[in-house]
């Protein structure tokens, strides 16, 4: 297992404990608190979708080619984008806006030096034709444009069955909320503070 694995995992016990362990304070069904929760969901699900659509575009390509169609037309670093996304969305499904910082704050603590470590790999296998690409895409946050593809995607197919397999585990996070707010609401596990 990875550095930046193990680092996540370690860094994620805090706001997961948190998650456990915290109460809402914009009260059970309040409209405020279902829309955040709700904002969560569409996160979490736009997290798994992408993650599959920048797969596909990348899938058995990563430093062979140099992939700028699809969601990498729209930003260099798709996978790490929908993955931050999963990661506030993670925070927003327990309800909580500071949840969401929490895993934000471990997102770029564990993802910015590989972002960072990559695109210098990038730049040193394809040289003048990444710096390109960088001048008119952004690193992290997607431009708002249309997606330029090519048309068709070619890829070993067990490298997207990798990608699903991993992508659909994704939404599960929103049902664990749930279960977890089923929980404190009725009284199976503690909560101790109330955490916005």
């Amino acid at each position: 297992m990875n550095l930046r694995l193990v680092l996540t995992r370690l860094l994620l016990l805090p706001p997961v404990l948190l998650a456990l362990t915290t109460g809402s304070p914009y009260g059970n069904g309040s409209l405020l608190e279902a829309l955040i929760r709700s904002a969560g969901l569409v996160l979490i699900l736009a997290a798994a979708g992408g993650r599959i659509w920048a797969s596909a575009h990348v899938a058995g390509k990563k430093n062979d080619v140099l992939v700028t169609e699809g969601p990498y037309s729209l930003v260099r670093n798709p996978l790490y984008f929908f993955s931050l996304l999963g990661f506030v969305g993670t925070g927003l499904a327990f309800g909580s806006v500071a949840l969401a910082a929490l895993f934000k704050l471990v997102f770029f603590t564990t993802h910015w030096p590989a972002i960072r470590g990559e695109e210098a790999e990038l730049e040193r296998l394809f040289g003048a034709e990444y710096a390109r690409y960088r001048e008119r895409v952004p690193r992290l946050l997607p431009r708002l444009a249309r997606p330029h593809s090519g048309g068709t995607l070619s890829f070993e197919t067990w490298r997207l069955d990798f990608a699903l397999r991993e992508s659909m585990a994704i939404p599960l996070i929103f049902v664990v909320a749930e279960l977890v707010r089923w929980a404190k609401l009725s009284g199976h596990l503690p909560m101790y503070f109330l955490l916005p």
